[in-house]
């Protein structure tokens, strides 16, 4: 395979020499391809990128036999080549692998986290003193966190409050913890390992504020679910014990017991559609053919812009409200899974992996970073999500910024105004913003990512770096112990 690599890489290279300065108004009639997948449709007309461009990029995907590799990620097999295991989130989200055993326990443990949000939300779940839940106070940060507030705030619906406690800084705790009465209080601690120092930190502090302001020593033992895929670390815990598969990242795992707080937000139903609409896209993604398939375009988009045109960043820029925690949960979920180097292997030259993901709000975005963005001398891309029956005026602007960051706008009497462009862009158009839809786009941000792993040869489903830190932390934090 490494010489057949090489060669597509080559001629990858080729053709980004006649691309990188290649006058953005000559792409207007060369490519307008757009994509349409349940309820979303991807638009990648305003790319750098034409036929023969995309062409070389498929050759370049069945080189590196990605599609294969993401097929058999789907079936089960041992992906993940850190730890030895499979990566099976899809399977949470009812798309079933080759296990028939681990099928049932996947759709036993769903049924077991559904039937349990289901008591909360009416009433027959309740608190050590008998009274209903009124507030869920959620401990856990990352992959933990990052994807149940994102859905919090975008679709929350019953009657909860949902709160977050992920930084165990003392102001943070001692505030959010001032808010709540114990009586009413369900405590969610979730922690794949069950080892994370800040989210162990700040549930001991809440042992003891139960401690504190409660008369009855095992209260807790009510108000507490645990999450975890680490049984042995909380066999001895009080509480509601849930456990997730080894085989599903932390930052993969909002579709499993690890989504409690978002389903208790949302409701069952709001939350069963989220992940029908992540079913919706697993069958497409797995039945597609590459230039039809909506998380291939994105990966091989990635790769062009990254690895060719030589882009270091990408804004991700959703005008739409319930989608303004999107770019810090895409952040983790793509810079936490391809954020590596990769080792030299399969013929493919030393290459750079995920560029910096961020982005913001809009239109606030607009009055904050895109004079950056239009007048700037960074090279960037840009992924627009929107409403197609938004807000005209929302709708507008996103579709000017688009464009004027594509064509640019040239000002002879007024140089100061003039706009470079040449920054190509994605438009990610969602028929609504409801649960089911959203569903799909997760799940294909997450498909996409898979897909860059395999095709730039790095583990998506391991974090090495942010283990080392845990352990450089906590023999640091050692030392300063000993110094007082």
């Amino acid at each position: 395979m490494g010489q057949d690599v090489a060669v597509h890489w080559r001629r990858l290279e080729a053709l980004a020499q006649e691309h990188r300065n290649r006058d953005p108004a000559g792409y207007a009639n060369d490519l307008s391809q757009a994509l349409r997948v349940g309820g979303l449709t991807l638009d990648w007309t305003l790319q750098r990128i034409d036929k023969t461009v995309l062409r070389a990029l498929c050759e370049f995907l069945n080189a590196m036999q990605a599609q294969k590799r993401l097929q058999q990620q789907f079936a089960g097999e041992k992906v993940n080549t850190t730890a030895n295991q499979g990566a099976l989130h899809s399977a949470m989200r009812g798309t079933l692998t080759a296990s028939k055993p681990f099928n049932e326990e996947v759709l036993e443990g769903q049924q077991s986290v559904m039937q349990f949000a289901e008591d909360v939300l009416v009433g027959s779940r309740c608190s050590y003193c008998g009274k209903p839940f009124t507030d869920v106070l959620h401990i856990g940060i990352g992959g933990s966190h990052l994807g149940q507030s994102f859905l919090t705030d975008a679709f929350s619906s019953t009657r909860l409050k949902i709160h977050y406690l992920s930084n165990s800084l003392p102001n943070q705790i001692e505030n959010t913890l001032a808010a709540l009465d114990p009586r009413n209080t369900l405590v969610i601690v979730a922690s794949k390992s069950f080892s994370t120092p800040e989210t162990l930190h700040n549930y001991r502090r809440v042992q003891t504020w139960f401690a504190e302001n409660t008369s009855d020593q095992g209260a807790i033992a009510c108000n507490v679910v645990l999450i975890t895929s680490n049984h042995e670390r909380v066999v001895h815990e009080p509480g509601e014990h849930f456990l997730i598969p080894k085989e599903v990242g932390g930052r993969f795992s909002i579709w499993s017991a690890m989504g409690l707080p978002a389903l208790l937000a949302m409701g069952p139903k709001r939350y069963r559609a989220f992940c029908e609409g992540a079913f919706d896209m697993d069958t497409h993604v797995m039945q597609g053919e590459p230039s039809q398939n909506a998380a291939i375009m994105l990966a091989l988009l990635e790769v062009w812009n990254t690895n060719f045109l030589r882009v270091a960043n990408r804004a991700v820029l959703p005008y739409c409200s319930e989608l303004r925690q999107l770019p810090a949960y895409l952040q983790q979920l793509e810079m936490e899974s391809l954020g590596k180097t990769p080792q030299p292997g399969n013929g493919l030259p030393p290459h750079h992996t995920i560029p910096l993901v961020w982005g913001g709000e809009e239109t606030n975005a607009q009055h904050a970073f895109h004079q950056w963005l239009h007048q700037g001398t960074h090279a960037f891309v840009v992924d627009f999500i929107a409403l197609a029956n938004a807000n005209r005026w929302h709708l507008a602007n996103c579709l000017a910024q688009r464009e004027a960051l594509f064509y640019g706008h040239l000002n002879d009497d007024a140089p100061q105004k003039s706009l470079r462009g040449g920054h190509g862009s994605t438009l990610i158009l969602l028929d609504s913003c409801d649960a089911k839809t959203v569903g799909s786009l997760i799940a294909l941000y997450e498909h996409k990512t898979a897909l860059l792993g395999y095709l730039w040869e790095v583990n998506p489903f391991d974090q090495e770096g942010v283990e080392y830190g845990k352990v450089s932390a906590t023999a640091i934090y050692e030392r300063l112990e000993l110094a007082k």
